[in-house]
Parts: structure tokens; C-alpha cells; sequence
């Protein structure tokens, strides 16, 4: 399709963060239960999808293609004869560790919009948008529902019952974000419940959160346990 071509029609192409965001959609659209993906269905929309955008000049980053590589590997995988696949009962289903990360990519998204919405409770404080969204590719091998567990004990705490900022302030997450970088670089592995602690309020507790779900999905930090709790470490 041309230029002409294309300023002849509206299309609404919607953008996706990443991969998993992508293939999380397919699955809803379709009402697809996620533990039994149908992958050769889900590719073929997969690859429409990056056909679409490149047909109207939406820039993707590589881990859409990687994972494109992956949906086509994990289908032919899935296309062997089934006699084939019996004789070898250690082989695993080829979509497990497919499912298991979009179940944590879930999973993390859900304590993200708790968090956001919480945020837009917390009226007259703003959270500031970061400047950038960049995309990358989350591995789901992170608890997530520890860590919201973490948070959500934290959020009722009496210490963080009363506001102890300004009513104009602004928590911005690309401070936070930065503030966390920091942080690792001189820590390396620093404490979850420490780290949330250090904040002074419930909004500043909200977007540190934030900050942390957005360092764990661009892979800049995994997260570990010590004798103490749960840590964060710098790749």
C-alpha cells in the first residue's frame, strides 16, 4: 500500500508497550483461555499485526520480531507428529514457558492499574508522566503477587495514613525511576520493604511502585529473596 493508498482511509492501528502486551490482547480479543493457546491462530494475528504496522510506518522495537520468532518456533514445535511427541515424555509442552510469562505479565499489570487507580484517588497530589515510554520485554520470573502483597500491607500502615506533603507537590516517576537507579547503583541489591519504607507518603509509596514494575519490565532488575524478604538486584 502507498502513501495515496493510505491517506484515503482512517485506520486505528493500537499501540502495544511490548510483545506481551500484543499477545495479551490477541488473547482477550479472542477469548482465548491462556493456558491452552491455540499458537498457530495467535501467530497468524501476531504477524498481521506487525504486517499492519509496518504497512503504515509504526515503529516496533526488535523484541516484537523476537517474539515473532518465538510464536513461529513454538508452531512448528506444535506442528510435529503427535506419535513424535509421545515417544518422548520428557519434552514439555513448547508453550509452557510461553504461558507462564504472560500469566506474570498479567498479573503485573493488574497490581499496575491498582496502583494508577489508587493514584487517581489520591486528589489534589498528580503523579507526573514519564517523559518516555520505552518498550522491552518482561521474562515473568518475578512474584508479583508478593510484591503487591508488600505494597498493599505498606499502603495501610499508619505511617502513611497521614499525608506528610504539600497539597500542590508532584510525584514524578521519571524522578523515581532515577531515584531507583541510584539507588541500585550504590546498593546493588537493596531490600523491598526497605526501599518502600524510605518513602513519605502514600502517593510517593504508589509511584516508587510504579517505578519498580517499570525497571522489572525494561529487564533492568530481577527480583530475589534473602533470609530477610524479597530484594531487588541490578542486572
Amino acid at each position: 500500500m502507498d502513501a495515496e493508498e493510505r491517506n484515503k482511509y482512517v485506520v486505528n492501528i493500537p499501540v502495544f508497550e511490548g510483545p506481551l502486551d500484543l499477545l495479551l490482547h490477541l488473547v482477550n480479543k479472542n477469548r482465548i483461555d491462556i493456558q491452552d493457546i491455540p499458537v498457530h491462530e495467535i501467530t497468524d494475528q501476531y504477524l498481521e499485526y506487525l504486517k499492519a504496522a509496518e504497512q503504515f510506518n509504526l515503529e516496533l522495537g526488535s523484541s516484537f520480531f523476537q517474539m515473532a520468532t518465538t510464536l513461529l518456533y513454538i508452531k512448528s514445535r506444535m506442528l510435529l507428529p503427535k506419535q513424535r511427541q509421545a515417544d518422548d515424555e520428557d519434552v514439555e509442552d513448547p508453550r509452557l514457558e510461553l504461558v507462564r510469562s504472560l500469566e506474570e505479565f498479567k498479573k503485573m499489570r493488574e497490581v499496575k492499574f491498582q496502583i494508577e487507580s489508587l493514584i487517581a484517588k489520591q486528589a489534589p497530589f498528580r503523579m507526573k508522566e514519564p517523559e518516555e515510554i520505552q518498550s522491552g520485554v518482561y521474562n515473568g520470573k518475578i512474584s508479583v503477587k508478593r510484591l503487591s502483597q508488600i505494597f498493599f500491607a505498606l499502603y495501610d500502615d499508619s505511617r502513611f495514613k497521614e499525608e506528610r506533603v504539600l497539597s500542590s507537590e508532584e510525584v514524578s516517576l521519571d524522578e523515581k525511576m532515577y531515584d531507583l537507579e541510584r539507588l541500585l547503583k550504590k546498593e546493588k541489591v537493596i531490600d523491598v520493604m526497605a526501599y518502600f519504607k524510605m518513602q513519605k507518603s502514600r502517593m510517593h509509596l504508589a509511584v516508587s511502585l510504579l517505578a519498580l514494575l517499570e525497571f522489572i519490565r525494561l529487564g533492568r532488575v530481577v527480583l530475589g529473596h534473602s533470609v530477610h524478604g524479597m530484594t531487588v538486584e541490578r542486572k
